[in-house]
């Protein structure tokens, strides 16, 4: 690479604890920084720390100027990538899969997402030949071919992937949009045609990703500029933060939630990840709530027919100054949510707690969520990376508690010893064991959640299987029938789509309700109200219909005997 001088990873990490943990000089420039501008990467390590510096500085600048450097930086070294050399060459394939703009990505996603990348990027993306049964895959293939073709399809001397190219005309670019469209043909069912996507599992592969694909230049909504002062971050304080009163939520135009949307996406596809609440969310009902600090979140609830039944799942991505920072989501219930927040990499060791308190201010006032709820995976069961990052002192730090009395006395003990010794660090035995049960915040003292809706999934499981022998088809539509008829509906063709689906949806578990004929009109009025707002463009008047429908849930919660 040109460049008078190649900078190390040793340079790079004296910068960051510059930048990130702070210093006497950090809000300036500096002769450090000066001397790595003037020069270039000297292996694949270097370049990719450097790159990661120069985000987060993006996201959390000392200064405006130290911000514009950072983005003239990113410009100028992924602009090095473009040289026709083997070292360069040699250096792309090393950073392949990095996220970083001008080098390559090669991974697997989902039909849907999938389905969304034939349409925003029509060109550059082909398919890598499968690497399964050649045997087992062909009847995919089989399932997606004309009869005219189906001996052709199936002639074994050609394997599926050359079969596949050779019906897109032999340009592996078509790939992947001939597949989707030919699964999408093949079966009705979304969830047969994931099941045949999955045999499949192809992995795509662009030489040179998008812009709004890549980690680099992928970026929400503007919005001013907002300085980082990383001492700033040993003085969060997490329940002022929660109860501080959020500012009023922005409007956005059409275009600007499609973008908000796309960016979401294009984020994670970065990080070889994927959620379903991005893959799924309607553009119209995203959501985007100014935090202060310089954050903002983007809100992104699942559409109809892709909810899950009982609760309501609301992803997010977290930006800072722009840049997406973070990612996860919240399952919310009435008197509670689960919650759980994913730093990306490049801004681990910055205001993780800032980040994290700030999502729960977000959901605490937006969704009217008493009690959060940090499921032992986030603490590290079964989750190494948990546990080598002590994920569970960063919740307790949050106010989380373990609701285990006896790991509650253990985390009690091991916090007393670390304060005594600074030294001290909780040894990985004792981390497994305080990540074996949930941890809990609670804001407000309100009643527990009557009962956990995986409980009620069990109850809906087991009644739909003593109904009718067994046949679902028909116990479904003796549910729906019964409950119709309860509630006194009649309308219910005239119904939107959406609305006379998740009446369908849920009519199993309002089956279960032994005394439903006998309610009061009133609160059979309710329930309607509320299988109808289930179908809504968001959930908001489902979660508020369910929470003020004490009736329906003290009858499920006898349902699944509790209480």
């Amino acid at each position: 690479m040109p460049g008078p001088r190649k900078f190390t990873t040793r340079d790079i990490v004296l910068l960051r604890k510059r930048f990130v943990q702070g210093g006497a000089d950090h809000a300036a420039p500096h002769e450090r920084w000066r001397a790595v501008r003037a020069g270039s990467p000297g292996s694949a390590r270097a370049f990719a720390e450097y790159h990661d510096l120069l985000l987060f500085l993006c996201a959390f600048p000392p200064d405006a100027e130290a911000h514009a450097l950072a983005a003239t930086e990113l410009d100028r070294i992924t602009t090095l990538l473009a040289v026709r050399s083997k070292p360069v060459g040699r250096m792309r394939e090393q950073l392949m899969n990095s996220g970083i703009a001008r080098t390559p990505l090669c991974a697997g996603f989902g039909m849907d997402l999938c389905r969304w990348l034939t349409d925003v990027v029509p060109a550059g993306i082909t398919i890598e030949p499968f690497t399964g049964d050649d045997d087992r895959m062909r009847g995919v293939l089989l399932a997606c071919a004309l009869p005219a073709e189906s001996e052709a399809m199936e002639d074994a001397g050609y394997t599926v992937y050359e079969r596949m190219r050779d019906a897109c005309g032999g340009d592996p670019e078509r790939m992947l949009g001939w597949l989707v469209r030919a699964l999408d043909q093949a079966a009705a069912s979304p969830a047969v045609r994931n099941v045949l996507w999955e045999r499949l599992s192809p992995v795509l592969s662009m030489k040179e990703p998008a812009a709004f694909l890549t980690r680099t230049y992928c970026r929400g909504l503007v919005t001013d500029l907002h300085p980082y002062d990383p001492a700033a971050r040993h003085a969060i304080d997490p329940q002022r933060i929660i109860r501080t009163a959020l500012p009023s939520p922005r409007r956005l135009r059409a275009n600007e939630k499609v973008a908000l949307v796309y960016a979401a996406r294009g984020v994670l596809i970065a990080h070889l990840r994927e959620t379903d609440t991005a893959t799924y969310c309607d553009p119209a009902a995203a959501e985007w709530q100014d935090l202060g600090d310089g954050l903002g979140i983007a809100l992104l609830p699942l559409p109809p027919g892709r909810r899950t039944t009982f609760d309501s799942y609301v992803g997010y991505v977290l930006f800072s100054n722009a840049v997406p920072v973070a990612y996860g989501g919240a399952w919310i219930f009435p008197g509670k949510s689960k919650v759980g927040i994913n730093v990306f990499p490049a801004f681990r060791g910055g205001p993780s707690m800032l980040l994290f308190a700030r999502v729960l201010q977000c959901y605490a006032q937006r969704f009217g969520v008493d009690r959060f709820e940090a499921e032992n995976y986030q603490l590290g069961h079964g989750n190494p990376d948990g546990i080598r990052s002590g994920a569970y002192w960063f919740y307790y730090r949050a106010g989380f508690r373990s609701v285990d009395v006896e790991l509650a006395a253990l985390a009690e003990a091991e916090r007393a010893h670390i304060t005594r010794d600074r030294a001290y660090r909780t040894p990985p035995t004792v981390l497994r064991q305080l990540a074996a049960d949930t941890m809990v915040l609670e804001l407000r003292e309100a009643a527990p959640p009557p009962f956990e809706p995986s409980a009620l999934i069990a109850a809906v499981f087991h009644g739909l299987a003593t109904m009718r022998n067994g046949d679902r088809a028909a116990a479904l539509h003796h549910c729906v029938g019964r409950v119709g008829k309860a509630l006194g509906v009649t309308d219910r063709q005239a119904w939107p789509e959406a609305e006379r689906r998740s009446f369908i949806d849920l009519a199993p578990a309002m089956a279960l309700i032994p005394d439903l004929e006998r309610w009061p009109a009133k609160d059979k009025q309710a329930a309607v109200r509320l299988l109808r707002a289930k179908g809504a463009l968001n959930e908001d008047g489902y979660q508020a219909a369910l929470r003020a429908h004490s009736r329906l849930l003290a009858a499920w919660a006898a349902v699944v005997h509790v209480g």
